[in-house]
Parts: structure tokens; sequence; C-alpha cells
């Protein structure tokens, strides 16, 4: 091992690991040799060379482009491992809704528990609310979505993490930078909790059942299900759409959003040959369906039961 790379004997260090050799390559692709990753840290870690079982602590930067990429994905599962009790989200992680802002500054609540085990992966449940329900105080944005999914009982049948943004202008609505900021949040949620990224569900009603069905449209490699009620979409999205699993749910009786909104997506998915769609139409009833489609339990199974189908 050349100098590049031996910076210097370990003596205590920052997290540790077993783990079977590999091969580790310098940053100028000089120096390269077998060796057991001992500890690591953001910024260095511990390696015991082979055969002469030297041990050495080695800056990040020092290693190849492959070495920083395996490091850091042992550092993302490790944040998320922890992220219940350790991190940026541990504190927000009560068992109860907690209200936040994000980095870009996104009003929203989020509901996790700190006696779940870490090294497990749950589900994400994202909520999205109406037009009405827009502004800036961070509170009205509860009404309507499904906290009867976030009782005790329920979380202990199946747990999972819950957020509900708040957007701030019904006239933007869940596009443009309030979907950015959005999906910036998701991204640092994955990150930073133990969020299973294969089970990613997006809801919600109204200016949201809209929002549900152009942001799966937008991203179907993130979400593995969607549930949009008494909304609609861009039929042109139906070639994206027609992949992923959806339960569409409409009051045929709406007099803010016509059922024919729905209907319009609902045959457009199928006629491009998607097989993993549900609707739901209720007669008689009109566009306040949030209080009947979500106390149904055959829902929370079938939405839970759903995996993303697209590899990472």
């Amino acid at each position: 091992m050349k100098t590049t790379l031996c910076l210097a004997v370990i003596v205590t260090f920052h997290g540790s690991l077993v783990a079977a050799p590999r091969g580790w390559t310098s940053s100028d692709g000089k120096s390269a040799f077998q060796g057991d990753l001992i500890e690591f840290t953001e910024t260095e870690v511990k390696i015991k060379r082979l055969p002469d079982f030297q041990i050495f602590k080695v800056a990040l930067e020092r290693l190849s482009d492959a070495d920083q990429k395996y490091i850091n994905g042992l550092l993302r599962e490790r944040w998320r491992d922890e992220g219940l009790k350790n991190g940026p989200y541990a504190e927000k992680m009560t068992g109860q809704l907690v209200k936040a802002v994000s980095k870009q500054g996104l009003n929203y609540q989020i509901q996790g528990d700190p006696k779940w085990d870490g090294k497990k992966r749950y589900p994400l449940l994202i909520w999205l609310h109406g037009s009405g329900q827009s502004g800036d105080d961070n509170t009205s944005q509860i009404g309507g979505s499904p906290r009867n999914w976030l009782t005790p009982e329920s979380q202990a049948k199946t747990p999972f993490v819950f957020i509900a943004p708040q957007c701030p202008s019904a006239e933007v609505g869940w596009k443009n930078a309030v979907a950015n900021n959005l999906m910036a949040l998701i991204a640092d949620l994955i990150e930073r909790l133990p969020v299973d990224q294969n089970r990613i569900y997006l809801t919600g009603s109204s200016m949201g059942g809209f929002g549900t069905w152009h942001l799966i449209g937008k991203y179907p490699q993130v979400f593995a299900a969607g549930v949009p009620l008494c909304g609609g979409g861009d039929s042109k999205q139906a070639e994206v759409l027609k992949d992923i699993p959806m339960w569409v749910f409409h009051g045929d009786q709406d007099d803010m959003v016509p059922v024919e909104r729905a209907r319009t997506m609902v045959q457009a998915v199928k006629a491009a040959g998607g097989t993993y769609l549900q609707y739901t139409e209720f007669p008689g009833v009109g566009h306040s369906i949030t209080g009947i489609v979500y106390p149904r339990a055959d829902l929370q199974e079938w939405l839970f039961a759903q995996r993303r189908k697209r590899a990472e």
C-alpha cells in the first residue's frame, strides 16, 4: 500500500462494521489492495489491509469513486437505521402528528414512532389536501386525511410513516415549485428515515386527487400505488400510468369535480393496457367522499400490499 493511501494508524473511531474483505483503489488509481473495512464515517474509513493485517485510517476522498459510492451506501443505511432516534427527523418521531417545515420551506405534518425497529423498513404515505385547505397555517391540511389509519390500533397492524404537506396556494396546486418541494422532502425522508422505497404511496382528494394523478404520472418510478379521490388528470399520461396500481374513487353527483374527469382517466388508462387500476363510483354521492373512502378496511389492506415494480 503506497503512502498516498496510508495516512495514520487508527486508535479510536466513530461507528464500526464487520465486513468481508474487498478490493480498494486509490483515487488516482495507482494503488490497489485487499482489506477488511473495520469502521467508517462521512470523511474517513478504517481498513485492515491483507495479508499483513496493518490497520490504516484513510480519508474517503483518497479512495476511488467506486469505493466512495460503497461507503456512502453504507452511511445511508446507517442513517436510515438510526433515523427514528437520531438525525434531522428524530425529534419529530413521537407517535403523534408533528408540525414541521422542509428545507425548501414547505409546511407539512409528519407522524412516525421511535418505538419501531429502525432496522426494518416502513411504508411512506403522503396525503394531498384539497384547494380549500391551502395556506400557511400548517393545520388545515389534516382535514379529510386518513387519520383513522394513524390510530395506535391501526399502526400496530400496519405501521407507516405519514406526511401531510400543505400547498401554499390553490392557484398553483400540486405542481411546479410546490411539487418540486414535495419531491425534495420525500427524497430527504428516504435518506434519513427507515422508509421502504418500494412502498411509497400517494393519496388525495379534490385538488389532491388531481395532484395524485399528476405526481404519479410525472414520477412513476417513485410511487408504488395511488388513491385519487374526486379528481382528474391528463389522459396523455395514460401510457405511463398503466403500470401503476391505482384505486380511483368518485361520486357520480359531484358538483365540484365532474365525475367525467375520473371516468376519462380510467378509460384512458385501461385503453393503454392498464390492468392494475380499480374504479369505485358512488351513486347519489357528491364531492365529499373522504369519510366514505378512508374507513374502508379493504382499501388500507390493498394499498399496503402494493410494491413498486421498478428496480432502484
